[in-house]
């Protein structure tokens, strides 16, 4: 009995060694199969649009906050695990792989390297004034800090509306957004206050960046294996956001710089019925 059961031991020993799918498996990940489709996924093709088929075009700046619920596929997880990343680490990723380029502002004109987006993420470190015990003297000691892509809680998407009449459809594209880091202020001493502060990281031009967001997912469903490309997710705008700009004649200012709290949300509210009832006046029933 006990020849028999070294005989089953060193004949499973023999069989694991010698198959090339079990001993191929990415055991880094834990799953019982591999993700072949994904690193090589392709942005989907977007029609092509004619400047004299478009009649109609609307410039929207649009605020998205990562606290809604539907909104969460964007900031989780929060600690990139196996193939699972949020929106601002797959762009932090790409950018130092040089994949991607990021910009100062909406202009995409100016580029950002990757010291000042470290920095405006939060690594820009600190100093902090030391009293030594014996001597009484202040010492001022250099801190340092560390990249806090966790603390991205908003993006600012810059999206235009636009009617074309070649095939008679109503509808949006994205231009480029840009992360808000959302952090607390510190004091002299490196302590938090209860004062809040946003600092706008950078942008980037979502049309040069569809291919690095096609080969990444995002946690949408309960079907892990149906998972949708942030791309994917953009398109199919799964996601939720206020109106916070629109292009208008006095330098493309804010809403909240003529409006604040509740009529803030009135307008912002206002501008979206007016592009909604833009679009239903363009049909005849």
């Amino acid at each position: 009995m006990k020849n028999l059961a070294i005989v089953l031991f060193i004949g499973a020993g023999l069989f694991l060694t010698g198959n090339p799918e079990i001993m191929s498996q990415d055991l880094t990940t834990g799953s019982i199969y591999e993700k072949e489709n994904v690193p090589y996924r392709k942005p989907v093709p977007l029609p092509y649009l004619r400047e004299s088929d478009i009649p109609w075009s609307k410039r929207i700046w649009r605020m998205v906050d990562l606290r809604e619920k539907m909104n969460h596929p964007l900031y989780f997880p929060t600690t990139p695990f196996g193939s699972r990343m949020s929106l601002i680490d797959v762009l932090y990723s790409a950018l130092e792989k040089g994949e991607i380029q990021v910009y100062q502002d909406e202009q995409f004109r100016t580029v950002l390297d990757l010291e000042t987006v470290q920095n405006n993420l939060g690594a820009e470190g600190s100093t902090q004034t030391v009293v030594d015990v014996d001597t009484q003297l202040e010492t001022v000691v250099a801190i340092e800090g560390e990249v806090r892509t966790h603390e991205v809680m908003e993006y600012l998407i810059l999206e235009e509306w636009y009617f074309d009449r070649q095939h008679s459809r109503f509808g949006s594209r994205i231009i480029g957004f840009a992360p808000i880091r959302v952090y607390q202020r510190r004091d002299e001493l490196g302590n938090e206050t209860e004062e809040r502060l946003k600092r706008q990281v950078f942008w980037v031009y979502y049309p040069h960046i569809r291919d690095v967001l096609a080969r990444h997912e995002a946690f949408t469903t309960n079907n892990d294996l149906s998972n949708l490309s942030f791309d994917d997710l953009f398109l199919q705008r799964r996601f939720s956001g206020y109106i916070y700009r629109e292009s208008n004649v006095y330098d493309n200012r804010a809403i909240m710089d003529y409006a604040l709290g509740q009529d803030a949300l009135y307008e912002s509210e206002r501008i979206h019925n007016a592009i909604f009832d833009f679009e239903q006046d363009l049909w005849e029933y």
